[in-house]
């Protein structure tokens, strides 16, 4: 079946965006900054129906997460976003952040800062964003020092206060070893041994499998070579996974926009 790069980073983050136009001309490390600044779009230009990211979304449905709790979340979450579900949103997107995954923990905080489906509260945005940040990611860190100008004194009190909290549950040193023993658990599972051989492998496809359909993550083992990395249950996984994020820059932010709100999709559910 073919396969779409897990790392399409603008279009996974045009969801984020309130304009739809912005996701064109966005690049990886400035796409997170740029959510804060982007106009308010209608529904009409909301990014969800641009093509691009409707395939991108069906791919996310067909593709498996096994010993991959961190992509699961982070799945679920952008298409519950994209049907409007906040509440589910926010509840898958703190799935993936439980197991170290970045980009649910930046999705958070833009939650809080742009007001959807939650009270516009920049000391939790800011609490989330610097989580988010903790590795370094330039598009990160520029949101977040930007949220963090607009702090008062006691405010920014209340963000550190609250970023310790959040830590103990969500930062790395925690959740980089649960996502890494999931991945193991699976690995054993999946192959009856430690040896890593593939003798017949079950994986489970995602929740809207069509087979043939395009997919973000290998079916079963995969590549031995290019696919070698997303089976390490270790730093080569994380630095992998980081790479979608480097770069260096400056990035521009401008004043944060109100986010239109909308009604929880009817019928929507977990995933």
């Amino acid at each position: 079946m073919p396969r779409l790069s897990m790392f399409a980073v603008p279009v996974l983050l045009a969801l984020l965006l309130p304009s739809a136009r912005a996701q064109a001309s966005v690049s990886a490390a400035d796409a997170p900054a740029a959510v804060a600044s982007a106009p308010v779009a209608s529904a009409a230009q909301h990014p969800s129906r641009d093509p691009e990211v409707q395939r991108i979304l069906r791919a996310m449905g067909n593709s498996s997460t096994r010993g991959h709790p961190d992509l699961f979340g982070r799945f679920t979450g952008m298409r519950c976003f994209a049907d409007h579900d906040y509440a589910c949103a926010l509840k898958y997107f703190k799935f993936g952040a439980y197991y170290a995954d970045k980009f649910s923990q930046m999705a958070i905080g833009l939650m809080y800062a742009n007001g959807n489906g939650v009270a516009r509260n920049p000391v939790t945005a800011w609490a989330w964003l610097a989580l988010a940040a903790s590795r370094g990611y330039p598009g990160f860190v520029a949101t977040r020092e930007r949220i963090g100008r607009q702090l008062t004194p006691a405010q920014r009190a209340q963000a550190q206060a609250k970023l310790a909290t959040l830590d103990k549950t969500y930062g790395d040193k925690v959740a980089e070893p649960r996502m890494l023993a999931d991945m193991r658990l699976a690995l054993m599972n999946m192959t009856g041994s430690h040896t890593g051989y593939d003798g017949g492998v079950i994986t489970i496809p995602g929740p809207d499998y069509t087979e043939g359909a395009p997919t973000l993550t290998p079916f079963g083992f995969g590549n031995p070579l290019r696919d070698k990395w997303y089976w390490t249950p270790g730093k080569e996984y994380f630095a992998q996974r980081d790479a979608q994020w480097g770069g260096a820059g400056t990035v521009t932010v401008g004043p944060l926009q109100q986010a239109a709100s909308a009604p929880a999709a009817a019928g929507s559910s977990a995933r």
